[in-house]
């Protein structure tokens, strides 16, 4: 673990666009771990707090513009793809989906829709099929961003005292 928090401090907002890119796109590889550990070294003076959430937001904004984009040119065959995917238990059931989320919320459902695994990967592409403008779509992401990942990275700047001694444990 310390290796990772060394190479943090090397790499720095480069690894944490990578790894929350890579999230945002689909791939299930958690991005809060790294923002945690960013947040902690953030705490220590190691990082540059505005480098870490500039690099966060961005890569999610890439990632979810490329996923507004593929709504956009691809609308009816998603919603088709994703309504194939929904298990049987969830036809009826449609705030659990993320198609749900969105007709109930619409882009409200933006702001809450990156704690749920894979929701973002079913909303954001409805935003774009559905012809959202682009502007509109991108504040309220923007705000559902900066909201997802002020949660680890404060957590790592309050925390990185028991953090530390965590890592100090596992080496």
């Amino acid at each position: 673990m310390r290796g990772i928090a060394e190479h943090l401090v090397q790499q720095g907002a480069k690894l944490v666009f990578a790894n929350v890119f890579v999230q945002q796109i689909g791939v299930p590889l958690p991005a809060e771990p790294t923002l945690i550990l960013s947040g902690s070294l953030v705490a220590k003076g190691l990082l540059s707090p505005v480098r870490i959430v500039a690099a966060t937001v961005a890569a999610s904004a890439v990632a979810d513009t490329i996923w507004f984009l593929l709504g956009r040119r691809f609308g009816p065959a998603i919603g088709r793809l994703l309504r194939r995917r929904r298990p049987a238990a969830q036809v009826d059931d449609a705030p659990r989906s993320g198609s749900g989320w969105f007709e109930r919320w619409g882009l409200r459902a933006l702001l809450v829709a990156k704690f749920v695994p894979g929701a973002m990967q079913v909303i954001v592409p409805m935003a774009g099929a559905r012809h959202v403008p682009f502007m509109v779509f991108f504040l309220y992401d923007l705000a559902g961003t900066i909201v997802w990942a002020s949660l680890p990275i404060t957590g790592g700047v309050l925390f990185h005292g028991q953090l530390e001694a965590v890592l100090r444990f596992f080496s």
